[in-house]
């Protein structure tokens, strides 16, 4: 799948929305992402996923959660997650946050197949979509 030269982004959620509390952080993701997550799981593991994105949105500091396995991948955060619905399946999400919008930009999903360290073609198409992403909104606000 191909990235297109400006990514279409999709609202996952908004600050200060949900059930009280409400989200800290809003969450962006491009399509690619919502694509590749509908290729790999049903409609019950794609909710329990984007749960633990909603998780992170509500928390202070979404790359260090007490309650969603989150790790750095150089200057990438991926969510980890596997077992219980998801079975045997090994899934990462794939985001950055720009503190300065206070969002979380969900950069794509894929089904993790090995042991060892994330891929590097992965990683290389997950920095290139951060970039398109950066390129598009270079000077950031809250309502971008």
């Amino acid at each position: 799948m191909a990235d297109e030269h400006l990514p279409s982004i999709k609202t996952g959620v908004k600050f200060g929305g949900g059930a009280p509390p409400g989200y800290e952080w809003n969450v962006d993701l491009f399509e690619q992402a919502f694509e590749e997550a509908s290729e790999i799981l049903d409609e019950e593991q794609y909710d329990s996923i984007a749960d633990e994105v909603r998780e992170l949105a509500r928390q202070s500091d979404p790359t260090h959660s007490q309650t969603v396995d989150v790790r750095s991948v150089e200057d990438l955060f991926e969510v980890r997650a596997k077992g219980g619905i998801l079975g045997k399946l090994n899934i990462r999400v794939f985001y950055f946050v720009n503190k300065p919008t206070r969002k979380i930009i969900v950069l794509g999903v894929i089904k993790k197949e090995n042991n060892g360290p994330t891929p590097t073609g992965d990683k290389l198409r997950m920095r290139r979509r951060k970039r398109l992403y950066l390129e598009k909104y270079p000077n950031p606000t809250i309502d971008n």
